[in-house]
């Protein structure tokens, strides 16, 4: 999976989550702050259920883990969506337009939801945590924007035509209002972790051609291990952990891990701790990795 796919994934799961959970809401009772916190509530366990699975499947992650982290972003998530409704409905009571800081805060709390878990297992290790922090930051704020954005569209679409519709039908446009928030909400979470990226991997070749992942640990393991950073399944001549990606001050490094067939790096065996630069291929195993990073300055 490439980036931009996984930009659109996070788009498409956040439309169609956000759009079940207003249906559950609306379906559970009458008009009011309630009902703005029941939905909210539907729709921000969903979309962290949704984003969590995706993130995990993404990257490699075990099974145990796609669990927890499921479980944290569904309950923080859900309890985010339900704050967010309550505020956004209290103060559409002030004035409508002001519905949009719920959703604000709602896009927000979600970003927070899905970076939880990978911070709570960060503690006891600083570069760990420094990277687990960075991410949160950015699902946050990408939420926030996806909120804001998606709330106002949400706050148009809502007001503009639902009086010709009327409440209560599954495809009116506070529905498609709903639907839409929800895809900014998950467009933005994901844009945010891919555009503040400093430095990915590309799969060349094999069963993964073209998936890219994110280097945004200090230690990123590549192995055919349930739980690698960067897991190759289905590569035979790859040990469990063949070789690892560090992160440092003045740039990235490619180790071997003691593995059988060694790690190769433009063609040429390492045997120590080398520097990566931009566009290396790096070969483990049967699998060849192009080594990405932004332009930056070296110590």
């Amino acid at each position: 999976m490439s980036l931009r796919l996984f930009v659109i994934y996070c788009a498409l799961i956040g439309g169609i989550c956000s759009y079940l959970g207003w249906a559950v809401g609306l379906s559970i009772t009458s008009e009011g702050v309630l009902r703005a916190a029941l939905k909210g509530l539907f729709a921000g366990a969903l979309i962290g259920t949704g984003l969590s699975q995706l993130d995990s499947i993404w990257n490699g992650r075990s099974l145990f883990f796609a669990i927890c982290h499921t479980l944290i972003a569904a309950i923080l998530a859900g309890a985010g969506g339900f704050l967010g409704g309550i505020i956004g409905e209290l103060l559409f009571k002030i004035h409508n337009s002001l519905i949009i800081a719920g959703w604000l805060v709602t896009g927000l709390l979600i970003g927070m939801a899905i970076s939880a878990f990978e911070l709570f297992m960060s503690l006891g290790n600083p570069m760990a945590k420094s990277a687990a922090v960075s991410k949160a930051i950015k699902c946050m704020v990408g939420g926030a924007i996806g909120g804001m954005l998606g709330g106002g569209i949400f706050y148009s679409v809502s007001l503009v035509w639902a009086s010709k519709f009327g409440p209560g039908i599954f495809w009116t446009p506070p529905a498609i209002g709903f639907s839409v928030l929800g895809i900014c909400i998950g467009m933005f979470i994901g844009l945010a972790q891919v555009l503040i990226k400093e430095a990915w991997v590309r799969i060349e070749n094999g069963r993964w051609q073209g998936k890219e992942l994110i280097l945004a640990k200090p230690v990123s393991v590549i192995g055919r291990r349930e739980g690698c950073e960067i897991a190759l399944f289905g590569d035979r001549n790859l040990a469990p952990e063949h070789a690892c990606i560090r992160k440092r001050e003045n740039g990235f490094f490619l180790a071997d891990l003691d593995s059988p067939d060694g790690t190769y790096l433009n063609k040429k065996r390492i045997k120590e701790e080398t520097p990566l630069a931009t566009d290396d291929i790096i070969q483990t195993g049967a699998t060849r990795l192009k080594f990405l990073e932004k332009t930056r300055t070296r110590a």
